[in-house]
């Protein structure tokens, strides 16, 4: 628990009946006392400094109170001044008074600016002359006193500085008690006011600390037009350094008209864009309402440049782990075709343009995707990959396009920002692109056409600046010419484009891909990477692939995990055996389809390769065309085979 800090208090004592209490107080108490026996204006400049010392409450008596509140920042508090006090301080006073008859026992009282109520009932209860005078400083203080000696009374009730004038004048004076239950009441309640004003700093400095805080500037204004509260961008906005405007009109502050104008009609106003000093901001108001009655405004100002960063990082923080992991160089080939896509790739990247990518599947659409994304100026920002084939229409809907809350039911709260929306300023990848339906094409169209995206359910719309790499597996023309695809949309992607060969065609390409997805899968598992025979490579480069680049690496990676070259080929017969089963109709395999055994055994176990070979030639007449097809191979793979 935190120990409450000690209180500094300021007293001003005008009597010695209260001074005796008071230094009594201050040697039982832990609390630090700053004690002056100085009284009304002569108080001002001792009480301002005690004030500059830390002091955080004053007491004194009531005259003296009043004068230090009209000149002090920080608490004061008057001792009480009951009727039961001042009646008995006047019957002291009459008990004092000697060698005079009753009905001649003039007593005079001053009061600060107002009277006493009810104490005209002394006079007939003690049987005395008593009147009470108006005074507002020292000088009218005196001038009274003076006046009442004048007028024959014999005795001055009050504190010290009436004492003081009462004396010089002649009379005799009484002090007005002040009980001592009252002056400790008093200073309990003047620890009260500064507990109290300590707390009320402390919320008006965490208050102003969190507008500080705030990248806005920030204004509010009562119902008058006077400035309330002003945070520290908002200075700097208008360019008004250190100066403390809570109080003063703000017209003072705004020399924008409109502004100004817009202020003083206290609406609500969002997002309107307004020019403070030749830089642009985007303006917000909110009327403050308290009962039903405009009291005020709040408005805040914001620079379009943070605005603009803001949202910037707000969608890098959003699309991380959006990243683009592939490289050109990332790309394993030796082969003519693949060298020019590489090339045309370089080239594709140095521009902002749309691309298609068609390629059978597995032939490596992404990797080109996002090779040509880490190759160009977006590389810093988000590479978002859809799937469009994964997901249902509606689903995908959502996903590319985001919603608002409320959209449909078992939306998020707030809404939820779409792909594009989090791919802004990179690049979106949308795979498969030809399996879309009717709906979402129309909105792949208006999103390229018009750089703007609007969520499911939302009245507004949100620029994007995003490039489209779209990909299909089939050759996307043909499905635009069966009515499958919207030909507008065909011709939006189709600016730059990119056709992959597959991997039967380029065949060259399936020895040094094999080999490199080998030694990636050994590193992987720490052992060390095996060496296929060439007569199994032969096999391999002539099988047809209809899985692509991805079936040979997961090939390799089968290879790597089961074949034991210690033990012999049986594993690796197994594989291609296997390899034979998965053959899109009308592709070749790596064995004779037949019912004669010794034909199925045929290239899969080197040792009856050469006999295979020779069979097969008799078979077809010694024709290499008809014997190759018998094979399943081409006919350069049997020249090979034959020469070596």
């Amino acid at each position: 628990m935190l120990k409450t800090k000690l209180f500094n208090i300021g007293v001003f004592i005008s009597s010695l009946s209260i001074g005796a209490e008071i230094q009594k107080i201050s040697r039982e108490e832990k609390d630090t006392f700053h004690i002056s026996h100085t009284s009304l204006e002569e108080a001002i400049p001792i009480g301002r400094e005690m004030e500059k010392m830390g002091v955080e409450v004053v007491v004194s008596r009531r005259g003296t109170a009043h004068l230090l509140r009209e000149n002090m920042q920080i608490p004061v508090l008057s001792f009480p001044q009951s009727s039961l006090s001042v009646f008995t301080s006047i019957k002291s006073a009459a008990d004092k008074i000697v060698d005079i008859p009753a009905k001649k026992k003039k007593i005079f009282m001053p009061n600060f600016r107002n009277k006493i109520n009810g104490l005209n009932i002394a006079e007939e209860l003690l049987n005395i002359e008593f009147k009470q005078g108006i005074y507002y400083d020292s000088t009218s203080l005196q001038q009274i006193i003076f006046n009442a000696a004048q007028e024959g009374f014999v005795m001055v009730i009050g504190g010290a500085a009436t004492m003081d004038f009462a004396r010089k004048c002649g009379l005799q004076f009484q002090e007005l008690i002040t009980p001592v239950s009252d002056v400790i009441e008093t200073i309990e309640n003047a620890k009260s006011a500064a507990q109290s004003n300590r707390d009320e700093k402390a919320t008006s400095y965490r208050y102003q600390s969190i507008m500080n805080l705030a990248s806005e500037g920030i204004i509010s204004v009562d119902s008058t037009g006077s400035l309330t509260t002003i945070n520290e961008k908002a200075k700097s906005i208008f360019n008004v350094g250190d100066r403390d405007l809570i109080g003063t009109p703000v017209s003072a502050l705004i020399t924008n008209t409109i502004i100004e104008k817009e202020l003083q009609k206290q609406t609500p106003i969002q997002d309107k864009i307004v020019k403070i000093e030749n830089e642009l901001f985007v303006f917000n108001q909110e009327p403050l309402v308290l009962e039903e009655q405009t009291v005020g405004v709040v408005s805040t100002f914001k620079e379009i440049a943070n605005v603009i960063r803001t949202e910037n990082q707000v969608r890098r923080t959003l699309t991380q782990g959006f990243n683009a992991k592939y490289v050109i160089d990332d790309l394993v080939y030796q082969s003519s075709s693949m060298s020019k896509i590489v090339n045309a790739t370089k080239e594709l990247a140095s521009t902002n343009s749309t691309v298609l990518i068609m390629g059978e599947t597995g032939t490596g659409k992404e990797v080109i995707a996002q090779s040509i994304h880490n190759a160009s100026q977006r590389k810093q920002m988000p590479f978002v990959s859809v799937h469009c084939a994964a997901l249902p229409e509606q689903l995908l809907e959502s996903e590319l396009f985001g919603y608002e809350e409320g959209a449909f039911t078992g939306t998020r709260r707030g809404g939820k920002p779409g792909l594009f929306e989090m791919a802004h300023q990179g690049t979106i990848f949308l795979d498969e692109v030809d399996s879309t339906s009717q709906g979402v094409q129309l909105r792949l169209l208006r999103v390229l056409q018009e750089k703007e995206v609007m969520r499911i359910g939302a009245d507004r719309k949100i620029p994007v600046n995003v490039r489209v790499i779209a990909a299909a597996g089939k050759n996307l023309w043909s499905v635009v010419q069966n009515d499958q695809f919207r030909k507008d949309l065909f011709f939006r992607l189709n600016v730059l484009c990119v056709t992959i060969p597959p991997l039967r065609e380029r065949s060259e390409d399936v020895t040094i891909l094999l080999k490199h997805f080998v030694n990636y899968h050994a590193k992987k598992l720490g052992i060390q990477p095996i060496e296929l025979p060439d007569s199994y490579l032969h096999m391999l480069t002539d099988y047809s692939w209809p899985g692509n680049v991805r079936q040979l690496k997961h090939f390799a990676e089968q290879l790597v995990l089961t074949s034991n070259f210690q033990r012999g080929t049986d594993t690796l017969d197994s594989l291609l055996k296997d390899l034979n089963k998965i053959v899109d109709s009308g592709q070749k395999t790596m064995g004779v389809s037949s019912n004669n055994p010794i034909e199925s055994l045929r290239l899969v176990d080197p040792d009856f390769e050469a006999e295979n070979i020779r069979k097969a030639l008799i078979e077809a007449r010694y024709s290499k065309t008809k014997a190759a097809k018998i094979l399943g191979i081409s006919r350069t793979t049997l020249w090979r085979k034959l020469k070596s």
